[in-house]
């Protein structure tokens, strides 16, 4: 790592480059991917400003480099022992047998077909060539409309001009099979989940009305589905159910708040929504293939419909009724389920939200059922022919997933794995992880409504569930199938990241890493057997081995139990004292097994390797909101640790810093105004005013601020019921008694937590005299963008602020304000 700052006087110019160049040192392993047969694995190799380095490695032979590729973007393994790379305009194709590659230029989109032992090429010249793994070239095709339309796996379809008109084609053979020849304009193409059916959409060339066309993928059965599209920005979706039983379609049609002389807001708004993103109307049709029949569902009563997988039965709600705004989202009141052959409602209560503030609702693969809440607790599964209701009593059980058969739910949980089969009812913790809190990785997951949180969750019995199991700091994962369990990785400390596996799930890979340790890609088999691969990797970062990391506990005035995390400066010495800096936001004792590298990447400014690497402790405490509140309770939380590491010799308790974001700058700003033991603080995007915050409009929740206070993060009563908690824990009324230095940061684009809160809190500092500089950007939002210009120039002013208060290293201009 490269000394950032040689002196105080360095030019800010060779500070930012030397800072640069010490980050572009260090990268570590993302995001694995495997081959179908379990023959192969891919890694990006990651540096902070670029990820175009992708290693390749056969699980046969890791002993024996397999190749790299230089291409940052997207990477998928082609039936045949083939990669595809592509991204950036460019694309490679390599035959990991042969040693064989191709690379291409000028890429509009490359389009996998990795099943069919395929891949093809769009170039910017709007030409589209398929190849083989072989790099034969099967097809070429010119003339081709926007991009192809493909599954990734056997099937691809374009669009392209031809002799005036256009022609719709299937590439997916070895020959071109034109499936439609129309002189309307297509606007759209897309396939269905299943790939079963084609959906196009034109616009007729006399009428000049927008129509869906529907293709058979299997039969070339063409029907051509009445107008759906009224208007110029309508948009619609169409959700499949039970892979082409049928399909329901929603038409969107959006309407913009005007602009007229007056907007007239009122008291029982229950949709405060509109006032930044308009009204949209929406219309429903449900289509059946079979018969060719489409019918528009009614929604003069109901205004929202919904699809549930079933060709029979549909939700009908109104979004917004009786919301009070204390959740994010509204909770469904007065659901409805719409018998489209009866054309009848049936109520089901209303629903609620288990895992979400919002209500959630779980559908079976076979159309007959469906699972919600009724008290946000405990679960009722609704059995939609009958409309008989099943409670599942057993609390705490989340993330329902039916089986495939329509036999059984599965539910992960905080104590064990649990299965409730559906005909008996009865509900059993399978002892497969008792005590430990579990997930399960390879369930499928299938939204069907892109505003709410409905799904199908299925799992394939004939396949292994594949587990998670978390027991406080180990991590543990296994398969399991009829009662057989086998251990996959055993219990670790490490974090265990990206887990992927082969299809039949009998060999896996995987990123461990911890603190000390950088990524490093493993390879196991279900009997056992584990590889390291790619055993250089881990040893590019030697320094992270020396890497020191300290777990305190500490218990609040409230007795809740909490950790904190403390780092070592590299090369420490004991004979030394080190300045520390502090972060705070919510519980942070998950990030203890993280690999730590410095750059740009690292959220809220906290850079701990790079503090590291300069000689800073860093420490990472956990706070929670007690029954004091949410600032008196991050004070508290923060006094506790700061007593524990008081006791290490080599910390001076003199030059302590605390930075937060967010919640955090919350905390930090209130922190500021009722403590005397930090030497400086760091505030981005903190409220300083929580009463003028609850009474606000949130244009980024676009809906009152209030829910965020009363069953948000702030975790406190109403106002009304508890004005002192609001008094006692708002920063700007104890402004004057901060007496540290403080930066304050916030994006000029930030509608989460308005920017004008840190001018608030800048203009209370500045009128008691007190030692402020605050940075706008402009062009920030609530988070700077990775990578920006405004990320780089504030993760340099803030080394820069830590130097300048923790290890008096003077002459910084900006700071100076000279």
């Amino acid at each position: 790592m490269l000394i950032l700052f040689v002196s105080g006087y360095s030019p800010a110019q060779t500070t930012k480059d030397t800072l640069q160049s010490g980050i572009s040192g260090f990268s570590r392993l993302a995001s694995p991917i495997y081959s179908g047969d379990g023959r192969w694995v891919a890694v990006r190799k990651r540096y902070d400003l670029t990820q175009d380095t992708l290693l390749v490695v056969d699980t046969q032979k890791p002993s024996v480099p397999a190749g790299t590729i230089a291409l940052g973007g997207q990477a998928i393994f082609i039936k045949g022992d083939g990669i595809l790379v592509f991204g950036q305009g460019k694309a490679e194709f390599r035959n990991l047998k042969t040693g064989n590659r191709k690379n291409y230029d000028h890429v509009k989109i490359a389009s996998p077909l990795s099943l069919a032992g395929r891949y093809a090429i769009l170039d910017q010249e709007t030409n589209l060539t398929i190849y083989t793994v072989d790099n034969e070239r099967l097809q070429y095709i010119t003339r081709v409309q926007e991009l192809p339309v493909t599954d990734g796996q056997k099937k691809l379809y374009i669009y392209r001009q031809n002799a005036g008109h256009q022609e719709i084609i299937d590439l997916s053979g070895n020959r071109p099979k034109i499936l439609r020849t129309t002189l309307n304009t297509i606007k759209k193409m897309e396939l269905s989940p299943s790939g079963k059916y084609l959906f196009i959409t034109e616009i007729e060339e006399k009428s000049n009305k927008s129509l869906i066309v529907c293709i058979n993928t299997l039969s070339g059965k063409t029907d051509s589905l009445p107008a759906v599209s009224r208007e110029k920005d309508d948009y619609y979706k169409i959700t499949e159910i039970q892979e082409g039983m049928a399909f329901f379609i929603s038409l969107h049609s959006p309407k913009k708040p005007e602009s007229k002389i007056v907007d007239i807001w009122y008291g029982t708004d229950e949709n405060l929504k509109t006032r930044k993103i308009g009204i949209t109307k929406n219309t429903y049709w449900i289509w059946k293939p079979e018969v060719n029949t489409m019918q528009e569902l009614p929604t003069h009563t109901y205004p929202v419909f919904a699809a549930i997988n079933s060709d029979r039965y549909f939700l009908a709600f109104h979004p917004t009724k009786g919301h009070d705004y204390l959740n994010y989202e509204p909770q469904l009141i007065d659901v409805q389920i719409y018998d489209l052959l009866m054309k009848s409602y049936r109520r089901i209560e209303d629903l609620k939200g288990v895992n979400y503030g919002s209500s959630e609702i779980f559908c079976s693969s076979n159309g007959k059922y469906l699972l919600g809440s009724e008290d946000g607790k405990r679960w009722s599964l609704f059995e939609l022919n009958s409309m008989a209701k099943s409670i599942i009593t057993q609390p705490n059980l989340q993330n329902p997933v039916f089986t495939m058969d329509g036999r059984y739910i599965f539910f992960e949980s905080p104590n064990d794995l649990w299965r409730y089969e559906i005909k008996t009812k009865k509900l059993k913790a399978l002892k497969v992880a008792a005590g430990k809190a579990t997930k399960i990785v390879n369930a499928n997951q299938s939204k069907i409504s892109d505003q709410w949180n409905f799904s199908v969750n299925t799992i394939d019995l004939k396949i292994p569930l594949l587990v998670e199991a978390l027991d406080g700091a180990y991590t543990t994962y296994f398969t399991w199938k009829q009662g057989k369990q086998k251990e996959i990785v055993p219990p670790t400390k490490n974090g265990v990241r990206n887990i992927v596996y082969n299809d039949g799930l009998t060999s896996f890979c995987f990123l461990e890493e911890n603190y000390n340790m950088p990524p490093t890609l493993y390879f196991i088999k279900d009997d056992g057997q584990k590889k390291r691969l790619i055993p250089a990797e881990s040893k590019t970062d030697q320094g992270s081995f020396a890497l020191q990391q300290d777990i305190i506990h500490y218990t609040t005035n409230d007795g809740l139990p909490l950790k904190g995390l403390l780092y070592y400066p590299v090369n420490f010495n004991a004979a030394k004292k080190y300045p520390m800096v502090v972060h705070i936001y919510q519980l942070q004792n998950k990030m203890s097994n993280q690999y730590l590298t410095p750059g740009y990447h690292n959220r809220d400014e906290l850079d701990i390797r790079t503090l590291l690497e300069k000689g800073y402790f860093v420490l990472l405490p956990d706070t929670v909101v007690g029954n004091s509140g949410p600032g008196l309770s991050a004070l508290d939380c923060v006094n506790k640790a700061l007593d524990l590491v008081s006791h290490n010799p080599n910390i001076n308790m003199q030059k302590i810093g605390l930075i937060g974001h967010s919640f955090g700058g919350y905390e930090t700003n209130f922190i500021a105004t009722h403590s005397n033991r930090f030497a400086t603080y760091i505030s981005g995007a903190g409220l300083s005013d929580i009463i003028r915050s609850y009474f606000s409009y949130n244009y980024h929740f676009t809906g009152p601020y209030f829910w965020q206070y009363e069953t948000g993060i702030f975790q406190m009563k109403s106002y009304t019921i508890n004005k002192s908690a609001y008094i006692n824990n708002n920063p700007i009324l104890n402004v004057e008694k901060v007496n540290a230095p403080i930066l304050l940061w916030t994006g000029k684009q930030d509608e989460n937590v308005p920017w004008d809160q840190t001018m608030e809190f800048f203009m209370g500092l500045k009128r008691h005299n007190k030692q402020v500089v605050a940075l706008f950007y402009p062009n920030g939002r609530h988070a700077l963008s990775a990578n920006s210009d405004e990320k780089k120039d504030l993760h340099q002013k803030v080394l820069e602020w830590w130097n300048y208060f923790l290890k008096d290293k003077r002459n910084i201009s900006w700071i100076e304000n000279r």
